[in-house]
């Protein structure tokens, strides 16, 4: 987590982490890929960041919440809940990768409009489009 947060302090100034930062907030981010594997076709992933450190979406097939932290270029998220309803394939199978993928974030980054969460060694592990804003 360091080395993530520690590498985006040096190239971007405290008012261009902080704009960074605004942009991931309040917009309904969609999942394009996890661990670089586009999504199941016809299976929507979503994300949602409130400035208040919650956070909530649609894992794929069940509605989840729960609580991030965004500092810098570290991000983390915790006491994620979801509903426990069952779905077909391949619904399940993308919404158990999507939640594993953020119990293993560590920081993010912005490449042109998109999201894209890393874990710890600086893999993405999870990139989104921006969808609407809330």
């Amino acid at each position: 987590m360091t080395v993530v947060a520690g590498l985006g302090a040096c190239s971007l100034t405290m008012e261009e982490r902080d704009e960074m930062a605004e942009q991931v907030y309040d917009r309904n981010w969609v999942v394009s890929q996890i661990e670089g594997v586009p999504v199941a076709p016809g299976v929507t992933s979503t994300l949602t960041i409130a400035g208040d450190g919650k956070v909530s979406g649609n894992a794929g097939c069940n509605g989840y919440f729960g609580s991030v932290i965004v500092d810098d270029s570290a991000m983390s998220f915790g006491n994620l809940g979801s509903t426990r309803r069952a779905c077909p394939e391949p619904a399940m199978g993308q919404e158990d990768r999507m939640l594993r993928a953020l119990d293993s974030t560590r920081g993010y980054r912005l490449e042109q409009r998109d999201l894209v969460l890393l874990d710890g060694a600086g893999n993405m592990v999870l990139r989104f489009i921006p969808g609407e804003a809330v």
